[in-house]
């Protein structure tokens, strides 16, 4: 029963990242990645993983997606302008294609697998093993990765701003009151 939902998890996951980078709209990419997020939290539970299996439904599927589609709702699909394909893009893909399974073909050439110790499972995916890992090793990548997605969702609002004159440096459109609606501002020339 296990090896069953791992393969319909799985397949969603591959299903998902495929409709990712192939859909058009942003809002079904987003939503797509939703759908591998839940695919691979059905697989961190199989693991035994019950805490990461509850951490990314609750911050990937939940607060990181609902990030990405607010930015993207913020922005606006208007906004993104249609570029022409370049002129090998087909053939360039399938060879980048080739290089990568050929890549993970040599890389997976010499590996073996081994049983893993009944104290590895029974702190595998624990809340004490997380803490542990978090906090000591990779504490400054914890915060780093924190701190950039602070300045990444605020270079998001920056840039959705629309500007009046980008010569001028004008004010943002949002800024400046309509006519006759309040404010000391004198009328805005053009």
């Amino acid at each position: 029963m296990a090896i069953a939902v791992f393969f319909i998890a799985a397949a969603v996951a591959i299903l998902g990242g495929v409709g990712v980078v192939s859909f058009h709209q942003p809002i079904r990419s987003v939503l797509s990645l939703v759908l591998v997020m839940l695919a691979l939290s059905v697989i961190f539970l199989l693991l035994g993983a019950q805490f990461v299996f509850a951490v990314q439904i609750i911050v990937y599927a939940g607060a990181v997606m609902v990030l990405f589609l607010f930015v993207i709702a913020l922005l606006g699909p208007a906004r993104e302008l249609g570029r022409g394909r370049l002129r090998y893009q087909g053939w360039a893909s399938a060879v980048f294609v080739l290089v990568l399974l050929g890549l993970m073909w040599t890389m997976l050439q010499g590996v073996q697998y081994r049983q893993p110790d009944k104290t590895d499972l029974n702190f595998f995916g624990t809340v004490q093993s997380i803490a542990v890992g978090l906090f000591t090793t990779y504490l400054y990548p914890f915060e780093l990765t924190s701190i950039l997605l602070l300045v990444a969702a605020i270079g998001a609002i920056y840039l959705s701003r629309k500007r009046i004159d980008e010569s001028e440096g004008g004010p943002a459109e949002g800024l400046r009151p309509s006519a006759g609606v309040g404010g000391n501002l004198p009328p805005h020339q053009t």
